[in-house]
């Protein structure tokens, strides 16, 4: 029955519709369907009299409240229709994110310096799902998880529903200048990117210029104390450790000792995270055994300390020891650290009146001892600067005016070491060979290998091929046996057809097993047998006469691993062996010409005949290369065997 049409202004009652007996295919139509190169859904066409409302309306994109966008036809807006292909909201809204800056202040109660501290967000809005992400960008010290890290994310990416249960967030909820109640924190969007703004603008929505976010009254606090404290600074009486006759009356009158010290914390703040790298070789050649040895200096800025660590290098010989000389502080003598750790209670002159040890008799590295090309001695041995990293040079050039460059140094390759070679075991006769190997090369048994790609492609698949003995007994010469090469892990099985009145039992004569060249050492391949071959299967010499059909047909397929199945590759040999003499051509065509049968097979040439005629022309071939021409060029008849000759001729002639 013909489908029913509903007729524009007319109610959709019974009897009220109009049959379209045009429609001849009642077939389901597909839903899905590709247009250009995307998988989008078909639309089905309104069937209507107007034939103007088969044209496919064009698509606008609008934003609901929620924030998920939505289809509008353009003729219900009076807009002029157009044919632009229909693109999905999936496609067209995959990887659009709208990103507002915000903050929302956060109440402080067991504090007496702040009361509140205001934190910045960024909000992230991704119109494919309508989702929402916030992110804390990282401050330094502040003591919170922030950044984009893993645990550190303020909010993962989900749908926010609203407080009231109106339904969830979306665009038009997120404007500049917007209070935004976001699970019982309530957000201001202050600010949003390029990208948000054209996007909104496209949509009829003109963001508000961006809002300065509050001042942190705690950090607004500590940055005018640092402000106050550079201003006044040349104004303060001069510090004891800042001058010596300031420390000298202090110390009388009984100032402590740490008092008198420099400020160790202005400069650890300031040198935090500041580390000098210079690259060290100690060259040790003068000892038995020694070498050039690569190590790495560390220097702290901002407590003083180094670090010394060793390069470590591949086959070494040496242990990984986490560091060469830990961080600490790095003596210049073995006498200072003696000093250094000497008991307080210890009467020497080495200890002043206050208790402390003498500084005079301390002596540690700074960063004015280390420069580029010059040595020093660490704990006895001496060390040569060669080199430093980028930071380090640039830091050298804008505090103490030097420049530093690197000096180049070839360090000595290491001797191969020579490796006593040790031969297999003998097989035990259990198990395969490379499966009991695998616990003689490795200390940890392995289990040997499989090509599964060539086992799953060649399952099932053998070639066969009729072989003899190759010996003097007259017993043997008349022995027939079948070689099979398995495909799939080139394994090989002989078996020996039984034979009346020959006094053999005939059977199984070598189980499928893999077997070992004697002339390579390793195992034989399929590819290495073929009519002609002479293979010594656990020392029985083979001689393989004949192929069956399927083995020649798989030949002829990979002539890459089976050359001389490839009729292009013999016909170019026959070609260089007859250039080198031009007569041998001649005679060819000679024997071909004696040997042709005539009549309706003018031009052909029997099998021994073919192969007789090569001969008497001096061309002597393989078995393999000969079959080969014989089955490229035979005449396609069942009950004639023969060769085209003229075909071959016109081959080798090029």
């Amino acid at each position: 029955m013909a489908p029913s049409t509903r007729v524009p202004g007319v109610p959709l009652q019974p009897g009220m519709t109009v049959r379209d007996h045009t429609i001849t295919n009642y077939g389901r139509k597909k839903v899905f369907g590709y247009e250009q190169g995307t998988m989008t859904m078909r639309e089905k066409p309104k069937i209507t009299l107007d034939p103007g409302a088969f044209e496919k309306p064009s698509i606008t994109m609008s934003l609901s409240k929620d924030g998920r966008a939505f289809g509008k036809s353009d003729v219900y807006s009076g807009q002029p229709r157009s044919r632009e292909p229909y693109v999905p909201d999936y496609v067209h809204l995959d990887g659009k994110v709208l990103r507002y800056d915000s903050f929302f202040k956060e109440a402080v109660h067991e504090s007496r310096i702040e009361n509140y501290r205001v934190r910045r967000c960024l909000i992230y809005f991704y119109l494919l799902d309508g989702s929402i992400h916030i992110s804390e960008p990282k401050v330094e010290n502040s003591g919170m998880p922030q950044g984009e890290t893993k645990g550190s994310v303020f909010l993962k990416r989900q749908v926010v529903p609203k407080p009231d249960g109106s339904g969830n967030y979306g665009p038009m909820d997120l404007l500049v200048g917007a209070e935004v109640d976001i699970y019982g924190r309530v957000f201001r969007v202050t600010d949003a990117d390029r990208h948000t703004r054209d996007f909104m603008a496209e949509q009829g929505v003109e963001l508000a210029t961006p809002e300065a976010p509050p001042i942190d009254p705690y950090n607004a606090k500590r940055q005018a104390e640092k402000e106050q404290v550079l201003r006044t600074q040349r104004y303060f009486r001069p510090r004891p450790f800042e001058d010596d006759l300031t420390r000298y009356g202090a110390a009388k009158f009984g100032a402590a000792a740490t008092s008198l010290e420099p400020d160790r914390l202005r400069e650890f703040l300031q040198n935090d995270r500041k580390v000098l790298r210079f690259f060290l070789v100690w060259d040790d050649r003068a000892t038995l055994y020694g070498e050039l040895r690569p190590f790495i200096l560390h220097y702290y800025l901002q407590d003083d300390t180094a670090e010394v660590l060793e390069v470590r290098r591949a086959n070494s010989g040496r242990d990984p020891f986490p560091a060469f000389v830990k961080k600490g502080k790095l003596a210049k003598d073995v006498a200072t650290i003696i000093v250094t750790d000497a008991p307080t209670t210890h009467t020497t002159q080495l200890i002043d009146r206050s208790g402390r040890v003498d500084p005079s008799t301390m002596h540690y590295f700074s960063h004015k001892d280390f420069k580029v090309g010059e040595e020093i001695v660490i704990y006895n041995r001496p060390f040569f600067i060669y080199g430093c990293d980028e930071f380090t040079r640039t830091w050298y050039k804008e505090n103490m005016n030097l420049d530093f460059v690197d000096i180049p140094m070839e360090f000595e390759p290491r001797e191969p070491r020579k490796q006593m070679e040790v031969p297999p075991p003998l097989p035990l006769g259990m198990g395969d060979e490379i499966d009991s190997l695998g616990s003689f090369l490795y200390l940890i048994p392995q289990a040997p290998r499989k090509d599964l790609r060539k086992m799953m492609e060649n399952d099932r698949k053998l070639l066969r091929f009729m072989a003899r003995l190759e010996t003097a007994q007259p017993e043997d010469r008349d022995r027939v046996f079948v070689i099979k090469v398995f495909l799939a892990d080139d394994s090989i099985a002989v078996f020996e057809p039984p034979q009346k009145n020959s006094g053999m039992v005939g059977g199984k004569f070598l189980e499928r097993g893999f077997i070992k060249n004697p002339e390579t050492g390793e195992r034989f391949e399929a590819k290495e047998f073929y009519t002609g071959a002479r293979v010594l299967l656990n020392g029985f010499p083979f001689v393989i006469y004949q192929a069956d059909e399927f083995t020649l047909s798989w030949m002829e397929a990979h002539p890459e691993e089976y050359p001389m199945s490839d009729v292009e590759y013999v016909t170019g040999q026959l070609r260089e062996a007859i250039s080198a003499e031009g007569s041998k051509l001649e005679a060819l065509k000679a024997s071909f010409a004696t040997a042709d049968m005539g009549g309706d097979a003018a031009g052909y040439v029997g099998y021994q005949a073919f192969h007789d005629a090569l001969s008497s022309a001096g061309i002597e071939l393989h078995e393999q290369p000969l079959i080969t021409l014989m089955r490229h060029f035979h005449i396609n008849s069942s009950d004639t065997e023969a060769v085209d000759a003229t075909a071959l001729v016109r081959a080798i002639e090029g």
